[in-house]
């Protein structure tokens, strides 16, 4: 199955007010057939800064897209190997509704 077309990646949160080395937010992502994916990027840090909020033995959340840095390119390059691998598994997967 091939994957799905990217057509638009939306940060929720306006990216020149997060920490691109050390944060998180949420995206949504459009696909050209009119289906809707949205979830959290994080970088690699954020897990461990969760935990340490919530003082838990261990942690639990709907999947995180982790990425090195969190700006435009780095999460754009990373949503794309998303709809490269598995014929897009997570971003159908997460995929809301259709327009």
């Amino acid at each position: 199955m091939p994957g799905p077309t990217v057509s638009s990646i939306d940060f929720l949160s306006p990216l020149d007010s997060l920490n691109p080395s050390s944060g998180d937010c949420v995206v949504q992502v459009s696909l050209e057939d009119g289906g809707r994916s949205t979830f959290s990027v994080a970088t690699y840090d954020r897990a461990e800064a969760w935990m340490k909020k919530s003082s838990a033995q261990s942690w639990w959340s709907p999947p995180v897209l982790f990425v090195a840095r969190l700006d435009r390119e780095t999460v754009a390059a990373a949503v794309a190997a998303m709809a490269a691998e598995m014929g897009g598994y997570w971003l159908r997967y997460y995929n809301q509704r259709k327009s």
